[in-house]
């Protein structure tokens, strides 16, 4: 019979422990539970804020689900960006996390992504249509060095 094993951070602590199942497969989980933040991108090249930054940590992004509706054209896409930015109200881009064009109906859904924002950054998306609905889920790790 094989012998279960464990890898485990030397704390104690049970929550980071990563297991090694009886065929061989290592099991590990995500550093925390995600977090959800939706909105509707109702207003064409405005800033809308996700998330921002916290003191001594980074945010990860996990996961994009995000939708066009009726009023988007079905012939001309809208362009949708997910971006890094020094303000919450800011269209700036400071670096492009994640671009897309969806027409009418359009719907997408980007789950076990693993994207580090850099510290001190705002997570914000604009779009150059309307009527764009969109969750954005992720969580915060201690800053890395």
């Amino acid at each position: 019979m094989p012998a279960k094993t464990q890898i485990v951070d030397g704390s104690g602590n049970t929550s980071s422990t990563a297991k090694v199942t009886t065929i061989g497969q290592l099991v590990t989980s995500p550093y925390d539970y995600n977090d959800a933040s939706h909105q509707e991108l109702g207003v064409a090249d405005v800033a809308y804020n996700f998330y921002e930054p916290r003191h001594g940590m980074q945010f990860v992004v996990s996961g994009l689900v995000y939708s066009a509706d009726q009023q988007v054209s079905n012939t001309t896409g809208a362009t949708v960006v997910i971006y890094e930015s020094d303000s919450d109200d800011s269209t700036t881009v400071d670096k492009v996390l994640h671009q897309d064009d969806l027409v009418k109906n359009d719907r997408v859904a980007l789950i076990g992504i693993n994207l580090l924002v850099n510290a001190g950054k705002f997570v914000n998306a604009k779009t150059d249509d309307d009527d764009i609905h969109m969750t954005i889920l992720g969580y915060y790790i201690p800053e890395l060095e």
